[in-house]
């Protein structure tokens, strides 16, 4: 019995001091653990906060037609105030258009273009300008943004480019492994099929070109409201200004060559 007593005894105080060790090793360890998971939780906010809201288009509103009639809505002739709701295609061909997304953003459709109102504005022809929360997709990748104005131009579907006027875009191949590029203000990018080619800045008669363009020349309407396309043009246009309608004023050359008036002393 004295045996039994004594193991029994033994395993008792085996049992105490595992027990202790173990109490030791978690609060030696637990503290990484905590730190672990609160790097955790940040990485993932932070991934978060990178990756801008996809904002929820569900419905663009016809505002202007410009140059004819020839603007609808899947196949029916569009109107001032009609409506295209989500999935339903908006399409010119020998007009031009702007439009109004519920979300409070706007865009412009350039002749012979052909864009699908949904979670992102998908272009299948042609070429849109863009003012605001709303995402763009083409030829294999999507445009993520988060207010800012921006120009999509596409002949196929298959192939085409990006050029941002004001502020910036990420552009995400849909294709392989999500390659990703930051297009910034007065930048460029060719696409094809998902394949990213280089970041290229435009050059000021090619800015020109598209403010005095098909999407901006003619509409009254302007596309931003809050001045950031007159920004914009004093940072790329050094010299020039831009009204609300985009188009840049020049301002007139002021003579420099000195003059006299008769009968005056000089």
């Amino acid at each position: 019995m004295g045996i039994i007593f004594m193991i029994n005894l033994l395993l008792r105080n085996l049992k105490c001091h595992l027990f202790s060790i173990l109490q030791k090793i978690t609060a030696y360890y637990w503290h990484y653990f905590i730190i672990l998971i609160i790097g955790f939780c940040l990485a993932i906010s932070l991934d978060l906060l990178e990756k801008p809201a996809i904002a929820q288009i569900d419905q663009a509103i016809i505002q202007e037609i410009l140059d004819g009639d020839q603007v609808f809505i899947e196949k029916a002739i569009a109107k001032v105030e009609d409506k295209a709701q989500f999935g339903q295609v908006v399409l010119t061909k020998d007009s031009r258009a702007s439009i109004l997304f519920n979300n409070g953003a706007a865009g412009r459709l350039g002749i012979n273009s052909s864009v699908t109102v949904g979670q992102c504005v998908e272009v299948q022809e042609g070429v849109i300008l863009v003012s605001g929360q709303v995402n763009g997709c083409m030829a294999g990748v999507t445009i993520a943004v988060q207010g800012t104005i921006y120009l999509l131009e596409t002949t196929d579907g298959k192939s085409g480019n990006v050029k941002v006027i004001e502020g910036s875009v990420k552009v995400v191949s849909k294709e392989g492994s999500g390659e990703s590029v930051t297009i910034k203000e007065g930048e460029k990018i060719d696409v094809l099929q998902g394949i990213l080619g280089q970041i290229i800045p435009m050059s000021p008669e090619e800015i020109i070109s598209i403010l005095n363009g098909q999407l901006f020349s003619g509409f009254q309407i302007p596309i931003t409201m809050d001045g950031a396309l007159q920004s914009a043009c004093s940072r790329l246009l050094p010299g020039l200004s831009c009204s609300t309608t985009g188009l840049p004023s020049y301002p007139l050359p002021i003579p420099s060559v000195p003059f006299s008036i008769p009968g005056l002393p000089f």
